[in-house]
């Protein structure tokens, strides 16, 4: 830093003071030390400041300088106008003496000395750091302990080593300097905050609004880690109540003098700040560009000429050669005549630059002076790397007067791009793009600066860095999601790249920005960009065939990723529209068998089928087919990606089964299940093809071949996805149909459960609630969970009455009717048949006869007998093509109710009705047939003739080949009546043998807890106490025990069903048979016990267990009497 100069009352003086001063910088260079810039330079830097002799202060000089002065060179032309050397005070008079004869003759002692000063320096500047780090640390630990006075003298102590190192100017400090000194500040502040001996809330604030301060000077972009943690630590402190009322004006301090920092006048002095000095350091600075080419020595020994109160260029000029002896570099004439002329335009008033005599302090301190030295720090803060910070400095200079000046605008742009390349090569992509737009500004604003050539190559360079700082910039932001400033970052190189007139790039950009604008959803902006796009490709262009190679490409993407934004809004006819315009350009690029021209037909015809018109899409679709199909048998391989092809199948596939060709498009399925095998991660695929062709399987009424596929498909499926995924429940729900349809109640119930349990913490469910609910409701009702059946009827019937579907819930009320019915509520479910019957809409349906058949059955459980027959023989005369598949079940009704009446031979007319109503291939109601007639034969007493009729149905059903649960349940029911047959004929080992065969079949495919199976569990202990009634005493005993503790076992295995109406039957009848047990052995208490609880038992009119209660309450009776008389 050049020193400051020295005031002179006489005016005519001014010109020798200004050479005597720059004169006595370059004689001085020998035992000074060096800096960089020139404004960061100081006097007495590593120690206290001393007065020398003369009043001068030490400057310090350049690289340069001090090679000059090794050499000799560089003072011979100054030593005319420098009447003396003026030395560094703090190295007295020897010092001086031989700094001189250095300068005069090189001497080795004068060379000795000045390394001797240059060590002393070094060492100096060592113990200066040491003591700022171990008296900030020593002054942490007092504050920690609570003794403020010394905390407050050791920090006091750290900052002054920090001012000696450092200087007063925070401009000039490195970000590590400003961190340092920010924290010592901090301190201090809470040592004057918590001192309760001594509080300063004053000396406090200001130390805090200080170190914010200091924080806050440092670019985001150039912080260290933990600037940002310090900056809201301060700020907090500043809100605490102790200084929120603090005002600003603060008692005399009452700090120790022993470590006094300087005020902005002092620090100036020794700095020599000054006019002459700030100008000196904007040459500094733009020596640091290479603004200039080199001058002359005969120019850089010019002289300032001219008298005062006149502006001289020449005068201005020398001056500022002369400030180039002090190393900072060659070629500023440009600039110092910049300075001279920005003068001249701006600053009316000013008389010199360098003229320090004026009466108004604020022209000493010229806007020459202020930008000279913005213009240093910014240079001085790129030599560190702080890139940021020197382009916010240098921004800050473009309102400056000085921009006026055309070499300034060259300095200025070719400074920023050199931030740029900084900046960029550091990894600070937003400074650097920063920079390049500010230079790019710059140079296209400045049309007169250089050559046009040469500004036109600056101007593509610093385009080109905007271009790759915003490419950078995007892909940062598209990597966090940053969608919108993304946009904003492929917008600009767009409009770059559009006004080099680089067409094809440009347009890839609009493409890539149309592609954010997708992943925002926002297809419609996405679109508009991609129509911009193809506009400007034909810019310049006659028609689509004059079309460049490179643009066309280009062409076929925008057309591609446009049909899409078009799919996305719906917008299907566009989209139709732009596969049409698509197709022909692709085809004449590539031919039509082409990867992007199958593909793209491919897309057509998945189009076409989402706009439901699957004629075209079909034969669309079938051009790809059979082009695939013949690639794949000459070639071996894919015309089109394998995702593309599996999109085929599926098309292909769909289109067949809305033609109804069900079979081609399982043959789809299957060619693709084949194919996909083959991908890598193809669970998710394999599970889902696996699905459809199950479904389809089961469409055909082929569900013994569907249900492996479905099986498997679920559990890929629940492999790959949560079990709460659509595509799991979807699967679910096929499973479980599909067993149901079966017969397989038991695992059809266990897919519906965990459906209906997912149901409830599911929000969006695939399939259909209501399909579910009343499926549920429908197999718990089979498996005799009546109250289950029942709640899911409800479930179902909320849902449907919702949707407004009349037949949907004319079908739900029905089988809810059904299980009231079934649960003896016989109210309700009569009021629900009766509004069915009633509704108009219902008339001659399925479901309205359905419903008559079904309250007839309900009034013959009532005893309301005649009623029912008149319905069920309305039913029966009906013409209507419904009642069809009710009347071989309504003439089973009938031959019940005749064989009840003791009309066998009616009966056995109906059933022969029914018999011929059954489909030939409807094996189950071929069997149910059968077996009431030889039920009818059984109820007349012709055994032989009905065990001929149950072997029949015994033999079709095993010689049908047909498997499954309905047939198996169907045999079982087969076996009880031939067990019902032996056992009328008294053939008990016969009729338990069958017994046994039903109980097993029923154990396996009902599970041992079904009502059905607990039946049969009695009906065989039944038969084994009959046995045992002729066999001794002794022999009986066992038998009959062991039919006694099956008996209770299937008692309470009824009870724990806890549906004490449903089951009461079941359980009247096995008390009455325990109570002739306890009769048996004799235990009248335990016999009349078990009377009166069937007693409490509600039974039907001329129910048979009547009769046996009746019979069962004279045994007690007697047994009773026989106890009594004993």
């Amino acid at each position: 830093m050049a020193p400051r100069l020295k005031k002179k009352t006489s005016h005519g003086d001014h010109d020798d003071i200004i050479s005597d001063s720059v004169s006595e910088l370059s004689d001085s260079s020998s035992i000074v030390s060096s800096s960089r810039s020139s404004t960061f330079r100081f006097g007495g830097k590593f120690g206290k400041k001393k007065r020398s002799t003369d009043g001068a202060s030490v400057g310090s000089l350049s690289r340069k300088s001090k090679a000059t002065s090794r050499t000799g060179a560089g003072s011979k032309g100054k030593s005319a106008a420098r009447p003396s050397a003026q030395l560094p005070p703090s190295r007295g008079g020897a010092a001086r003496s031989k700094a001189v004869d250095l300068e005069k003759t090189g001497s080795v002692e004068s060379g000795n000395t000045a390394r001797t000063t240059k060590s002393s320096q070094v060492a100096d500047k060592k113990r200066l750091v040491k003591d700022a780090k171990s008296r900030y640390n020593i002054g942490l630990v007092y504050l920690k302990t609570g003794d403020y006075a010394k905390a407050q003298d050791n920090l006091e102590h750290s900052l002054y080593c920090h001012i000696q190192l450092s200087g007063h100017d925070s401009k000039v400090y490195t970000n590590d300097t400003l961190v340092a000194i920010a924290g010592v500040r901090e301190k201090l502040g809470d040592c004057y905050l918590a001192n309760t001996a001594n509080v300063d809330k004053f000396l406090a604030l200001d130390h805090y609004e200080e170190s914010r301060k200091l924080l806050k000077s440092i670019a985001p972009e150039d912080a260290p880690d933990n600037v940002t943690e310090m900056l809201e630590r301060v700020e907090e402190k500043l809100k605490s109540p102790e200084l929120r009322n603090t005002t600003r004006q603060a008692p005399a301090s009452r700090q120790s003098n022993k470590y006094q920092m300087e005020g902005n006048r002092k620090a100036k002095t020794v700095l020599g700040v000054g006019a002459g000095a700030g100008a000196a350091a904007g040459v500094g600075a733009a020596a640091a560009v290479g603004a200039t080419k080199p001058k002359t020595p005969s120019k850089q020994r010019l002289t300032a000429q001219g008298s005062h109160g006149k502006k001289n260029p020449n005068k201005v000029t020398a001056n500022l050669q002369k400030v180039d002896v002090l190393g900072i570099g060659k070629g500023f004439q440009n600039f110092a005549e910049f300075v001279h002329d920005v003068g001249e335009e701006i600053a009316d008033g000013i008389k010199d630059v360098f003229d320090d005599s004026s009466d108004d302090d604020a022209s000493r301190k010229s806007y020459l002076s202020e930008e000279s030295d913005w213009f240093d720090s910014a240079m001085a803060h790129l030599e560190r790397d702080n890139h940021r910070t020197a382009l916010n400095y240098l921004t800050s200079l473009q309102d400056k007067g000085s921009m006026k000046n055309s070499n300034f605008r060259v300095q200025m742009a070719d400074s920023m791009m050199k931030v740029a390349s900084g900046a960029m090569e550091a990894g600070k992509v937003s400074v650097a793009t920063d920079a390049y737009e500010e230079a790019l500004g710059v140079l296209k604003s400045d049309e007169s600066a250089g050559e046009k050539s040469e500004r036109e190559e600056k101007i593509k360079l610093a385009s080109r860095g905007c271009i790759k700082g915003h490419k950078k910039l995007a892909v940062e932001m598209e990597s966090v999601r940053d969608y919108g400033s993304a946009i904003q970052h492929r917008n600009r190189v767009y409009q770059l790249l559009d006004e080099d007139d680089r067409v094809v790039a440009a347009c890839q950009q609009k493409i890539r920005i149309a592609y954010l604008h997708g992943s925002k959803d926002d297809y419609a902006k996405s679109a508009v960009e991609l129509t911009d796009a193809i506009r400007r490709l034909f810019r310049g262009v006659k028609s689509p065939d004059m079309l460049p190679d490179d643009r066309r490409d280009v062409l076929i993407l925008c057309c591609k990723s446009r049909t899409i934004c078009y799919a996305k809004q719906k917008k299907w006819g566009e989209a139709l529209q732009e596969y049409d315009d698509l197709l022909p350009l692709i085809a004449k690029k590539e031919g039509q068998g082409g990867n992007d021209y199958n593909t793209s037909l491919i897309h057509k015809s998945a189009l076409l089928v989402t706009m439901g018109n699957h004629r075209l899409a079909a034969s669309t679709i079938n051009k790809y087919i059979q082009l695939s199909d013949l690639s794949t048998h000459m070639a071996g391989n894919l015309i089109v990606g394998a995702m593309d092809h599996v999109l085929a199948l599926d098309t292909y596939a769909a289109t067949q089964l809305k033609l109804d060709n069900v079979d081609t498009a399982l043959n789809a399925f299957e060619g693709k299940l084949k194919f996909v095998k083959t991908l890598p991660n193809n669970d998710a695929m394999i599970s889902d093809t696996m699905h459809k062709i199950g479904c389809l399987l089961a469409t055909k009424n082929e569900q013994k071949k569907a249900l492996p596929y479905l099986n498997e498909a679920l559990i890929k499926k629940k492999f790959v996805y949560d079990g709460k995924h659509k595509s799991v429940l979807e699967t679910t729900w096929a499973v479980a149909a599909t067993n149901h349809t079966l017969g397989d109640n038991e695992k059809a119930l266990k897919e519906y459960s965990v459906l209906l349990e997912k149901m409830k913490n599911v929000n969006e469910i695939p399939v259909d609630k209501i399909m579910v609910h009343n499926s549920a409701g429908q197999l718990f009702f089979e498996d005799g969970n009546v109250e289950k059946a029942i709640h899911s009827f409800r479930e179902a019937l909320k849902g449907a009455e919702i949707s407004g579907d009349e037949l949907l819930i004319a079908e739900i009320k029905l089988n809810l009717a059904n299980a009231l019915s079934a649960r003896g509520e016989a109210d309700k479910a009569m009021k629900l048949y009766t509004s069915l019957v009633q509704t108009k809409a219902l008339k001659k349906t399925k479901i309205f006869f359905l419903t008559r058949f079904n309250k007839s059955l309900l009034l013959i459980k009532m005893g309301e007998v005649e009623e029912a027959k008149v319905i069920l023989n309305k039913i029966v005369e009906s013409r209507s093509s419904q009642a069809h598949d009710v009347k071989g079940s309504i003439y089973l009704a009938l031959g019940n109710l005749a064989i009840s009446e003791g009309n066998i031979d009616e009966a056995l007319g109906h059933f022969e009705e029914s018999l011929d109503l059954a489909e030939d291939d409807d094996l189950y109601a071929i069997g149910q047939a059968k077996k009431s007639i030889g039920m009818a034969y059984f109820a007349s007493g012709k055994t032989d003739r009905a065990i001929s009729v149950f072997e029949d149905v015994l033999e079709d059903l095993s010689s049908s080949g047909v498997e499954g649960k309905s047939v198996n349940l169907l045999q079982a029911e087969i076996w009880n009546c031939m067990s019902r047959v032996h056992k009328k004929q008294d053939d008990l080992p016969e009729a338990k043998h069958y017994s046994k065969l039903a109980l097993q079949t029923y154990k396996t495919e009902l599970g041992e807890t079904n009502p059905i199976t607990l039946r049969n569990v009695s009906n065989l202990q039944l038969l084994l106490l009959e046995e045992a009634e002729g066999l001794q005493k002794s022999e009986a005993k066992s038998v009959i025990d062991a039919a006694k503790y099956e008996l209770e076992d299937t008692l309470d295995a009824f009870l724990t069903l806890n549906d004490p109406w449903t089951y009461r039957l079941d359980v009247a009848s096995l008390q009455t048979n325990l109570a002739f047990v306890a009769i048996w052995q004799g235990k009248p208490k335990k016999a009349r016990k078990l009377l009166r609880q069937i007693q409490e038992i509600e039974l039907p009119p001329e129910h048979p267990l009547e009769h046996r209660v009746e019979v069962l309450e004279e045994s007690v009776e007697k047994l009773e009497e026989k106890k009594r008389s004993k």
